[in-house]
């Protein structure tokens, strides 16, 4: 049907159209909305890839395979696939990086204790944080808040001692 007829039906409201219209009208608007961001955030030209590692890294706390596939609308199978050939990097190794880049940020910029910037970051718990931190930087989070000379982009030379 037109747009023009599917707006008419669904605002009738009638009972035998309103099951196949509500859906057409959801996936419609969501792909509305889809665009207008994509071109509201200059991201027309971007990769697929470098558009998912933006998405990420604005949504550390909630950033799962499967939910950014729902977002782009393609399987997570795919959305694996397209990240490791464009960057060589899998999915979990860049979610990693997003949010020890901004547990970084966090913990040097703010006076939050890691209990709370844990699940800011989408751990489920502390001790989960901590632990991926540690590997990370090979420092406590509270090791690099203290330290006052900046905030790291990468993690350290693993063959330096930490101070």
């Amino acid at each position: 049907p037109s747009f023009r007829n599917m707006v008419t039906e669904y605002a009738d409201r009638r009972e035998d159209t309103q099951g196949i219209l509500k859906p057409l009208a959801l996936a419609l608007f969501m792909n509305i909305a889809r665009r207008y961001r994509m071109e509201r955030q200059g991201t027309r030209g971007a990769t697929l890839s470098e558009r998912i590692i933006q998405y990420m890294s604005d949504h550390t706390d909630a950033s799962t395979l499967k939910d950014i596939a729902a977002h782009f609308s393609y399987h997570p199978n795919y959305i694996s696939t397209v990240l490791r050939r464009e960057t060589g990097r899998t999915f979990s190794e860049i979610l990693l990086e997003k949010r020890m880049e901004r547990a970084a940020i966090l913990l040097k910029g703010t006076s939050l204790p890691v209990e709370k910037i844990a699940p800011i970051l989408g751990y489920s718990n502390s001790s989960n944080f901590y632990k991926a931190f540690r590997e990370y930087f090979h420092l406590s989070p509270r090791e690099y808040a203290e330290l006052g000379n900046g905030i790291k982009s990468s993690p350290p030379d693993k063959n330096k001692k930490s101070p």
